[in-house]
Parts: structure tokens; C-alpha cells; sequence
């Protein structure tokens, strides 16, 4: 269709807000959302704006001038919507701009400049399950890892994807140097490694840093890699403190393992991610893109998982207890990615496959997964998941005198220590089946999420 005038009108209820917060608050970093419905050709500034004031002065006529593009090449057109393409938006003077799919029109955020220049660039999209797989020749070329692959880290020559079961069905995951792997990924202003397929068909994604307007540099190493570094619970006296969630208020000891194990009260990790989740995701008009797909905080005891080699415990207050995590890593080394115990499988408001306690789809990887990755128990490795900065997982080893929890240290390697000590803050999401991206996954082409 052809470009038409631009027709700029803010939603009503979002002026009524705007202008509340105009007259209520005298200081503030003002974020102004615009919808474009249809705008001029090709380098056109938008005209018939409606003035806001604002702490830069007064917006008018030519605040945002817009170019058109197909593939690259100058366009006085939109593709329409069932071409198979979508619009690509970037801004300057530090704007960000999105496409909106379902109304097919372009949003802008953070409109704080006068002459913002927008580029919406058409391009094909491809679906990213279809993509991730098409990688390794297709679900049927993809293969079980042979026996003793997790005895050992994996090597930087290593270019894998492998099947396992999980709680869902057949789940197809990365392993490997992060210098050959294609699995990286732009979403929502942050970029992303991709871990995994789920038996779902959704896509785990653990957190890789910034990407501002979607323009950054991957594979960079260091605390940039976190959001923060963060206790996973303050405490650290108690088995208890081993739960995402847990039973009872903090401080108070557990005095059974039904009680220490129920879902009551977030751990210090858990309300940290919960606020980055609303301010980054939901806030930010991106949560239609994730799933509600479970996290495991796997809290089976040692014993229910078949060792015969560890002290037992109770699992509760202060008896010294070993965790299931702790039999397969360490003793038997062979990882899974299902969750044995429902109360265990944190999900928002699935309770069929999942417990149904989250407030947002956010969480930790397991230790199992670093080790699928391609990180090992002891010993160097850099698989794709090593950043030279040590981070949280959200699995349970032991007890003996304190909460003992898996993280991945910057040395490379699986590793202990008290739930009590801060680590790198690493969020994990799981996106949609059906998002579709741009790019082809590697360092200089990454697949961004349109």
C-alpha cells in the first residue's frame, strides 16, 4: 500500500496518564510511546503531531522523520501483512522502536529528541524453533549423547546439539565452544544464548548481557554477563534456604520437610528477578513473547533418586542432607533435564505440568543444564554458557553445617557454596514456539526476536 499522511493521535487513556504524571511530577526521565499507524515516503517527516510538553520543550511537526526500506532498498511502501515479512525499526539520538505485528504499525519509545530518525527496514522472517533445528539437519539427525559425553567437558572444537527426554517430551540442546555454536539471540533490548529446545517446542534463552537498540557486540565476557551479583537467599542456616521458594517466614526454622519444601515465601533471588522481569518484559510490552514453561528447583532427596553412597537426611532445618543433584553430578555424572517432584517445577499459572507459584515466567538454569552445555564438575572449560563470571543455578546440593547450591564458576567449571554468597544474576526465559526472527544465530548475525 501506498504511504499515507501520518494520522498521530496517542491513545486516550495513555494521554489521561501522561498528562497526570505531567502535572504531578516535576523531575522525571520521561518515556513517551508513540503509535504510527501509516506515515510520508521514504525520509519524511511526520506531520500533524499533537504538541506535549515536555522536559526537552515542545514537540511539533518533524519530531520523528521516517525511512522506509525492503531488504535494504529505499521503499515509498509498506509490505503488506501476510507478505512473510515484518518491519525492522531502528531509532537515533537514543529512541528505540519496535513493530508491532498485530496492529502493523511501528512504536516508538523513548522519543526525548527532536529530529529522531527512524529506518523500518522490511525483512523476511523465519520461525526459530525451525531454524535452531534446521542447524543440525532436522529432529531426525539430531542423536542421544553417547555414553560418557558428561564425564568430561566439552572441547573448544565441540559445534553439538543433542535429544534428551524432559518433562514435556524430546528436548534438543546446544553444547559446545560459544565461538562455533549459532545460538545467540536478541530480545527485548538484552542479548541472549539460546540453551535449548523444550519437549514443548518453546525456547530456553539464559541472559548475555545489553543490547541497546539491538545493536551490541556478542560473546563478551565478564560481570556484563549478569544483571547483578545476588544471594539466592540471605540465609543460609537452614534446608529450607535451598527453595526458590520456601515454607515460613525468613528466619523462622523449618520442623518438617512438607513445611520447609511449600511454596510460601520468594527467596532474595527470586524477588530480584520478578522485579527485572515487570520493569524489562512486562513494562516494556514484551511478555506475549514468553511462555509459561517450568523451572526445576529439583529438591528430591539423594536417597529417592537411588544413592546408597551419601549421608540421607531429612531434607528440613538443620540435618545434614544430600539432593538428588548432588547423586547424578557428582557420583554418577549423568544429568537430566526432568523434574521429578511437581512442587519442584515452577510455573506461573500452569499447574497440570508445573506448581503454579510464580508471579512472572522467570528463573534460573539448572546445574544439569551447565553440564549439558558442556561445562564439567572440576576441571577448566569454556563451553558456550562460560562467561569469566560466576553465576547462580537454581539447584540444591547439600547440607552440612549450611546451604550448600550449584553455581558455574568463572574458572569454568560446576562448583559449591552458601546460598548466602553472591553470585552473577543470570535470568531465564522461555519464548513462544511460534516467534519468528530475523538473522541466523551466530555472533555477526544473531536472530533477533521481530
Amino acid at each position: 500500500m501506498k504511504l499515507k499522511e501520518f494520522d498521530f493521535k496517542l491513545p486516550r487513556e495513555e494521554a489521561r496518564k501522561k498528562k497526570i504524571m505531567f502535572t504531578s511530577i516535576s523531575v522525571i526521565a520521561l518515556i513517551l510511546i508513540i503509535t504510527i499507524a501509516s506515515t510520508f515516503a521514504y525520509y519524511q517527516s511526520v506531520e500533524n503531531q499533537n504538541p506535549i510538553n515536555t522536559s526537552v520543550g515542545e514537540f511539533s511537526s518533524g519530531d520523528i522523520i521516517f525511512a522506509v526500506t525492503i531488504d535494504g532498498i529505499p521503499s515509498n511502501t509498506f509490505m503488506p501483512k501476510t507478505s512473510g515479512y515484518v518491519g525492522v525499526v531502528t531509532c537515533d539520538k537514543g529512541a528505540s522502536g519496535t513493530w508491532d505485528t498485530e496492529q502493523w504499525n511501528v512504536v516508538v519509545r523513548n522519543l526525548m529528541q527532536t529530529k529522531t530518525t527512524c529506518n523500518i527496514d522490511f525483512v523476511q522472517t523465519e520461525n526459530l524453533r525451525e531454524s535452531v533445528l534446521a542447524q543440525f539437519g532436522g529432529t531426525t539427525k539430531i542423536v542421544v549423547a553417547p555414553s560418557g559425553t558428561f564425564e568430561n567437558s566439552s572441547t573448544e572444537t565441540d559445534k553439538l546439539m543433542y535429544k534428551m527426554e524432559d518433562d514435556y517430551g524430546t528436548s534438543y540442546y546446544y553444547r559446545g565452544a560459544k565461538d562455533l555454536l549459532n545460538n545467540n539471540l536478541i530480545f527485548a533490548g538484552f542479548q541472549w544464548k539460546i540453551v535449548r529446545i523444550n519437549g514443548n517446542g518453546t525456547i530456553r534463552l539464559i541472559y548475555n548481557g545489553d543490547c541497546l537498540n539491538n545493536n551490541c557486540v556478542i560473546n563478551t565476557v565478564g560481570p556484563s554477563t549478569s544483571i547483578e551479583s545476588i544471594e539466592f537467599n540471605k540465609k543460609d542456616d537452614d534446608n529450607k534456604y535451598m527453595g526458590y521458594m520456601y515454607g515460613g517466614l525468613e528466619g523462622v526454622a523449618s520442623t518438617s520437610r512438607g513445611q520447609a519444601t511449600t511454596n510460601q515465601t520468594s527467596s532474595t533471588v527470586k524477588l530480584k528477578l520478578d522485579d527485572w522481569y515487570e520493569k524489562n518484559i512486562v513494562n516494556r510490552g514484551y511478555s506475549s513473547k514468553v511462555s509459561d514453561t517450568l523451572f526445576c528447583n529439583d529438591r528430591q532427596l539423594a536417597q529417592e533418586a537411588g544413592s546408597t553412597g551419601v549421608a540421607m537426611g531429612n531434607g528440613f532445618g538443620q540435618s545434614g542432607t544430600y539432593y538428588a543433584s548432588f547423586y547424578r553430578l557428582f557420583e554418577n555424572k549423568i544429568p537430566t533435564l526432568k523434574c521429578t517432584q511437581k512442587n519442584d517445577r515452577f510455573t506461573v499459572s500452569d499447574t497440570a505440568n508445573g506448581n503454579g507459584s510464580l508471579t512472572y515466567p522467570v528463573g534460573l538454569v539448572s546445574a544439569d543444564e551447565t553440564i549439558l552445555a558442556g561445562g564439567t564438575i572440576s576441571g577448566n572449560a569454556e563451553p558456550y554458557i562460560w562467561t569469566n563470571h560466576s553465576f547462580l543455578t537454581m539447584s540444591p546440593s547439600f547440607f552440612v553445617t549450611n546451604t550448600r547450591l550449584w553455581y558455574f564458576a568463572f574458572t569454568g567449571f560446576l562448583s559449591l557454596n552458601s546460598a548466602s554468597v553472591a553470585y552473577g544474576l543470570r535470568a531465564t526465559v522461555n519464548l513462544n514456539t511460534n516467534v519468528e526472527v530475523i538473522g541466523d544465530g551466530s555472533a555477526t548475525s544473531p536472530f533477533k526476536v521481530v
